[in-house]
């Protein structure tokens, strides 16, 4: 018995020892499993994790690709309208400075690269296109004033033979003649000034140099270069009274000048009323007033009057017109080149009123024993009782009638007069020689001289209004 319980109790504490051995092992592989299950777990939640950012990505990645596709589409869209009008209406706004260069056509690309960088583009072809500009109209200037230097020395050779005509075919007999040459001759004259307006506004001189000129008689000159002048101009009214002459160097420019304001208000005017001139003294001068009832300006035309005038501002062939109208142009080339000064206003009829300031750098006083031309007015008669104290000249003979009908008046005073500042004099080199006396014939007074050339200018000017048409439109007259 006791035996078989010690067997049986040795069998148990076998069975127990291996049900031991079986429940560690058992223990362990269930711990090993739990570790790979949560090693497991984690790579899971770790893919997981990872396929969730990439999916992230690839959304974000997707949006990404959309925003650049719909930004190139605006860029291009945008391009397509920088090419399409932008830099057209900004070659346009170039010639035309009226004309506005639309900005972008979607306002949300303001500020970023591609305003930016077309903003850059935009300012190259701008400054490209007026250096360019500026080299083409620049040597077309060249040309031009190259044209208009032939073209005006042709045409003065053409007048000295016209004048040497005149003189040849002077007498009665040869009086039909004598009309047509001198139509000829102020057609001839015209071509000279409309040669010599375009010359000056493309940078050439006036092309012709004078003696010290007593101001009336430039402006009288002025006068004769104007398309039917007779009856379209009154004056001069010569309110000078001093010797005043202008000096060599600026007496053609003057001339011009006057001339160009001159056909300038003619062509303009187109009511019974006359363009009407007055010279005067300043204290810091001489003064041309020039008076027109035509139909004025606006005020963007006398804002462009001024620009042109001032001389300030370069002026390209292309900022003229087509026609090109060189007049305000080349008046302002003189203002600048000789420090005269052009101002235009409306004037007291509604028209336009102009006023060419002389300052008296450009003055100088006649020599004593010297005159105006027959042609020129005597300075309008002053009140008595305002006359300076110095002694008055004796009253001139009479002479042929002048281009006006300006009462006559004392010649011009002594320099000083009524403390007005003098003038610089300009004196004769050298003496006048003695007539020889043995020279044959009578010798011809100064008072039968300035007849005879007074009838024979008279004669001229009504054979020119005979021969010069009553109307006439030049295109190239104005502005």
């Amino acid at each position: 018995m006791a035996g078989v319980v010690a067997v049986a109790l040795a069998s148990v504490l076998i069975y127990r020892h291996r049900v031991r051995r079986e429940l560690v092992r058992t223990r362990a592989q269930l711990t090993e499993t739990r570790d790979a299950y949560e090693h497991l777990s984690r790579e899971n939640a770790q893919r997981e994790q990872r396929m969730r950012q990439a999916e992230h990505q690839a959304r974000k990645a997707a949006e990404e690709a959309r925003e650049l596709r719909a930004q190139q589409d605006l860029t291009r869209v945008e391009t397509e309208h920088l090419l399409s009008t932008r830099i057209p209406a900004l070659v346009s706004h170039l010639r035309a400075s009226h004309v506005t260069v639309p900005g972008l056509q979607n306002p949300a690309l303001a500020g970023t690269d591609v305003d930016r960088q077309h903003h850059a583009l935009l300012d190259a072809i701008s400054s490209a296109v007026r250096e360019e500009a500026v080299r083409i109209d620049e040597a077309a200037q060249a040309v031009v004033r190259g044209a208009m230097a032939r073209v005006q020395t042709q045409a003065l050779r053409a007048q000295d033979l016209l004048a040497a005509v005149q003189r040849r075919y002077s007498g009665d007999e040869h009086t039909q003649l004598l009309r047509e040459v001198l139509g000829l001759d102020m057609f001839n004259e015209l071509i000279v000034r409309r040669a010599q307006a375009t010359g000056i506004a493309c940078g050439a001189t006036t092309g012709l140099s004078r003696d010290d000129t007593y101001l009336v008689d430039l402006v009288v000159g002025a006068i004769a270069r104007v398309e039917n002048f007779d009856q379209r101009i009154e004056g001069p009214a010569n309110h000078l009274r001093r010797r005043v002459g202008v000096a060599a160097r600026a007496a053609e420019p003057i001339l011009f000048v006057t001339s160009e304001l001159l056909a300038n208000a003619v062509h303009h005017s187109h009511g019974t009323l006359k363009v009407t001139i007055a010279v005067h003294e300043t204290n810091t001068g001489a003064a041309i007033v020039i008076d027109d009832a035509g139909v004025g300006l606006n005020e963007e035309q006398y804002a462009r009057a001024s620009r042109l005038l001032s001389g300030r501002h370069a002026v390209r062939l292309v900022d003229l017109g087509s026609p090109p109208h060189t007049g305000w142009a080349a008046i302002g080339r003189q203002v600048a080149q000789y420090g005269m000064q052009v101002t235009v206003k409306k004037s007291a009829y509604g028209g336009v009123q102009a006023v060419v300031s002389v300052p008296a750098a450009l003055l100088v006083e006649m020599p004593e024993g010297t005159r105006p031309s027959v042609l020129a007015p005597e300075p309008v008669r002053a009140v008595v009782a305002a006359a300076p104290p110095y002694q008055r000249r004796a009253p001139e003979p009479e002479t042929a009638p002048a281009l006006t009908g300006a009462p006559a008046g004392p010649a011009a005073g002594p320099a000083g007069a009524e403390g007005l500042p003098g003038l610089p004099q300009r004196r004769r080199q050298s003496p006048r020689r003695a007539p020889s006396s043995a020279a044959a014939g009578p010798l011809t007074t100064p008072e039968e001289a300035q007849k005879r050339w007074g009838d024979f200018q008279t004669g001229a000017e009504a054979g020119r209004r005979e021969a010069m048409p009553s109307h006439q439109d030049d295109a190239t007259e104005g502005n």
